[in-house]
């Protein structure tokens, strides 16, 4: 297979470190085989595949670590639920990946899809069948009865319930495993910041997931529902809107991530017309505390990896880019809103991406600028490489 050559500007390698100026990517066999200033660059060959990035900015493959590519960003997100078969789940999860992949995300985390079909898409994408965003899953989310996301879950009551449906969930193929630690705002009946689970149910699911090699994230809103869940040792908390001093310790102690979703509720209150009014009432509810919450998240210092919610109320597929925005505005350099969503996002995930070096996984984006120095660079894709291929070039659309 001939070799992928990409030069460009600059090239930033999701690390945090310097930029290299008048930089070549090197893609072969699906990997990264140089990365690094053109003049230091192995010796052309004849059959290399060359692209010209211009000014551009070479930076990893984007990864968003929440989405729902099942659903499509509607006003009534329940309601879409309820109109939903699997047949229409896969092919809307099927479009929904390849729009991710022509904004630059290379990998995503689903965290609930409809029934099991995200197992199957994620497995048409590995096969060739697919082309759209690399997919690790789970499937299925756990939560009590009437609880957050029960129109697209499992519901269980005990440790024992919820140890069986781990299971069954690990027997499909899942990724991951997700339960929901809180209530929510896409679902009525339930407040958004109730508890739903005990730490010994929680910690019944984690371990069982853990003994399996699997991690487990947890949908959490409020300050108790967090805590349980870090308590009970849970990989990634999701949202975290109301983070107090004890999670923030937990989190840096246990080596935990926070995926926010800022763009989730900015989206329910500012992105149109006809979401639910009990959906509107709870992201007022949490729209405050939630920014706040993030900003201590990165004063303190724990571990963040980028995630949309994509699929919630006017939240498409492939808007990576409005989080990253918002990330900055509270707060996070912009050196860092890099790799929150490369490489931080690839050990979260525990994916060989997310950073431009020698062996790993050859997904890059050129972007139309600098995102050093303006974070709405993200935005302007210009040209996308996923697995050492060109699978979009914007230039000639």
């Amino acid at each position: 297979m001939a070799r992928l050559v990409v030069r460009a500007a600059r090239l930033l390698d999701g690390r945090a470190s310097p930029p290299v100026s008048d930089a070549a990517l090197i893609c072969e066999d699906g990997r990264i085989v140089y990365a690094g200033p053109a003049d230091g660059a192995p010796e052309a060959q004849p059959e290399d595949v060359h692209i010209d990035g211009g000014s551009g900015t070479l930076i990893p493959g984007l990864i968003d670590c929440h989405v729902h590519l099942c659903f499509d960003g509607t006003a009534d997100f329940a309601g879409e639920a309820r109109e939903m078969n699997v047949a229409l789940a896969a092919m809307k999860a099927a479009r929904n990946a390849r729009r991710a992949l022509e904004a630059g995300i290379t990998t995503v985390r689903d965290l609930g899809g409809y029934e099991l079909a995200m197992i199957d898409v994620a497995r048409a994408q590995r096969d060739g069948v697919i082309s759209g965003a690399r997919i690790l899953t789970a499937p299925a989310v756990l939560t009590i009865t009437g609880g957050h996301g029960h129109y697209i879950g499992w519901e269980v009551d005990s440790a024992d319930e919820a140890v069986k449906a781990v299971r069954k969930l690990l027997k499909s193929g899942a990724d991951w495993i997700k339960i929901m630690s809180t209530g929510g705002v896409l679902t009525p009946g339930i407040g958004a910041q109730r508890s739903a689970f005990t730490v010994e149910q929680l910690a019944a699911v984690i371990d069982e997931a853990h003994e399996a090699g699997v991690r487990v994230a947890t949908h959490a809103i409020g300050a108790e529902g967090i805590t349980r869940a870090l308590r009970a040792g849970v990989d990634s908390v999701e949202h975290g809107c109301f983070l107090t001093d004890e999670s923030l310790k937990l989190m840096e102690e246990n080596g935990s991530w926070l995926v926010a979703t800022l763009v989730a509720p900015e989206r329910i209150l500012h992105g149109g017309e006809g979401v639910p009014d009990f959906a509107r009432r709870k992201s007022e509810e949490v729209g405050v505390a939630h920014r706040d919450s993030f900003r201590r998240a990165v004063e303190a210092g724990v571990r963040i990896a980028a995630g949309t919610d994509a699929g919630t109320p006017f939240n498409v597929h492939g808007g990576l880019w409005r989080e990253l925005a918002l990330m900055h505005d509270a707060g996070m350099p912009l050196e860092r809103v890099l790799v929150v969503a490369t490489s931080e996002a690839a050990a979260l995930l525990g994916v060989e991406a997310g950073s431009l070096e020698p062996g790993k996984i050859a997904d890059a984006v050129l972007l139309n600028g600098d995102p050093t120095s303006d974070v709405a660079v993200y935005r302007d894709v210009a040209v996308v490489v996923q697995d050492g291929n060109l699978v979009h070039d914007a230039r000639r659309a």
